[in-house]
């Protein structure tokens, strides 16, 4: 079988730390308690909501990073946190993260489609937006609950 890379495992608890930082700081964001950082950047387009003023293609221009920022140290310490290999990573460890991915994905698409027939308009961007983060959130809490689980019954199986 082929085998499946995934990160070290002392990338772990650096990873958590930064999970939960930019957790906090992505739960903050729809109350406006964010910080502005704007800086150039190149961009193929930047077209602001009812606002043309703003707008350019192709080209350099300043904007605010701070939530691209927020969303770089979310998705990357989540995704890095969910592959990073155990201590002693066997093949039941591996089925539980390939369960959990399938899970988080079943659970997550079904939760879109559903919202899919309940919102419409505008909100639905939001709910969009809400599973884009949702995912990695499932995936994380459904790989750490099972992986309990199946620690805490092979840890009573070897009191024998």
């Amino acid at each position: 079988m082929k085998s499946i890379y995934l990160f070290p495992n002392k990338l772990k608890i650096p990873a958590l730390v930064i999970f939960i930082i930019s957790l906090t700081l992505v739960i903050l964001i729809p109350f406006e308690i964010v910080y502005e950082l704007r800086v150039p950047v190149f961009a193929i387009a930047s077209d602001h909501f009812l606002s043309s003023e703003n707008s350019f293609y192709l080209s350099f221009g300043k904007e605010d990073i701070y939530n691209e920022l927020v969303d770089l140290l979310f998705f990357s310490s989540g995704i890095i946190l969910a592959f990073s290999k155990e201590k002693t990573e066997d093949e039941m460890i591996g089925l539980i993260r390939y369960k959990s991915i399938t899970n988080a994905t079943y659970f997550t698409f079904t939760l879109l489609i559903i919202s899919e027939f309940l919102v419409f308009g505008m909100p639905f961007v939001y709910i969009i937006m809400f599973f884009y983060y949702a995912f990695i959130l499932f995936l994380n809490i459904f790989y750490y609950t099972k992986l309990f689980i199946y620690k805490k019954q092979f840890s009573y199986e070897n009191e024998d």
